[in-house]
């Protein structure tokens, strides 16, 4: 009896494994791709509202020329001409063969930035450099820094470094131009050197549902004056349109301080953060699923607007003149 039992529940099992063995593959056509890249979007897209997409009226626009005999390359057309509509530097989509994105919101407006003037005229040859940031000072004890990328860390002995340095600075050039985000911990770490009054910073949500008002998962950031060497002068912050993600939400971060100015063109954008997914066919894509806004409110996606709006007049360049780093020095003088 013990050996009929043991052979029914061998038989059951090899049963179930077989039907498990024998399950379709999921789908793997164009049309299918399609359909289930905008619908995770649908889902879990955070910016639809803000910027006014109508994404079922795109969704229908963009699927109309497929078929399941579309080529890779007539699928990827359709879902980079879908995804370029949200505007969105957080959106990508990345097949072996090409990446979709969108640059607009920096390639429609003035550079504000020539790094070779800032090498020869304001570094000069014996500026400092600490885990990518450059720093030296510049005329009548004014301190100056450049940090190019978030992505390059930054140490604490290192940001003590760096403010110790500077402890008898009357003022400060913080400049951020062409730096186009990276690892927002370091964004915070610098901010914390600079901010001279506690408080809430930074708000942020999640799209957490298909229907517009589902959001979620609200978070608030806030940032208190380092014990550690820090800058509570007067302080001007210099940006350009280059200056994205992380970069962004740095410029939102010290947007509360009455001592920092912000000066020169409204940031890049992109405040959301991406999440990543893989459609069935093996391409990968990303996009923004949460929201950050200034502790008053203000939603920073499309950008954190100056103080002083300032564009560079490109003339200068052939003088030599940094007319930013001009106005920045003359604000703190």
């Amino acid at each position: 009896m013990r050996k009929l039992i043991s052979v029914l529940i061998l038989a059951l099992f090899l049963g179930s494994c077989e039907k498990v063995l024998m399950r379709e593959e999921p789908k793997n056509d164009p049309l299918t791709n399609y359909d289930e890249l905008w619908q995770r979007l649908n889902d879990r897209y955070a910016y639809f509202q803000e910027k006014n997409i109508n994404w079922d009226s795109l969704g229908t626009i963009y699927r109309a020329p497929l078929s399941l005999a579309s080529s890779d390359e007539e699928l990827f057309s359709a879902l980079d001409s879908l995804l370029y509509a949200l505007r969105d530097g957080h959106v990508n989509l990345f097949a072996p063969f090409n990446i979709t994105r969108n640059w607009e919101w920096y390639l429609g407006s003035p550079q504000n930035f020539n790094r070779e003037v800032l090498e020869r005229n304001y570094l000069g040859r014996d500026y400092k450099i600490a885990g990518g940031i450059r720093y030296t000072y510049l005329q009548d004890s004014i301190a100056y820094l450049y940090y190019s990328s978030f992505s390059s860390n930054l140490s604490t002995e290192q940001l003590d470094y760096i403010f110790n340095y500077f402890k008898d600075a009357k003022g400060l050039i913080v400049d951020v131009r062409d730096n186009g985000g990276g690892n927002l911990n370091n964004a915070f770490s610098l901010a914390q050197r600079l901010v001279k009054t506690e408080g809430i910073v930074l708000l942020t949500d999640e799209k957490i549902g298909p229907n517009p008002q589902d959001f979620g998962n609200g978070l608030q950031y806030s940032l208190s004056p380092s014990s550690r060497p820090n800058f509570t002068k007067n302080t001007i912050l210099l940006t350009n349109r280059s200056c994205y993600s992380a970069t962004n939400t740095f410029a939102a971060l010290l947007k509360s301080q009455a001592h920092i100015i912000q000066l020169g063109d409204t940031t890049g954008g992109g405040g959301g953060l991406p999440v990543d997914y893989e459609l069935p066919n093996g391409w990968n894509y990303r996009f923004s699923s949460t929201r950050s806004f200034l502790a008053t409110g203000e939603d920073i996606e499309m950008g954190v607007i100056p103080e002083i709006p300032l564009n560079l007049d490109t003339s200068e360049y052939n003088l030599g003149r940094d007319g930013l780093i001009e106005a920045a020095l003359a604000e703190l003088n």
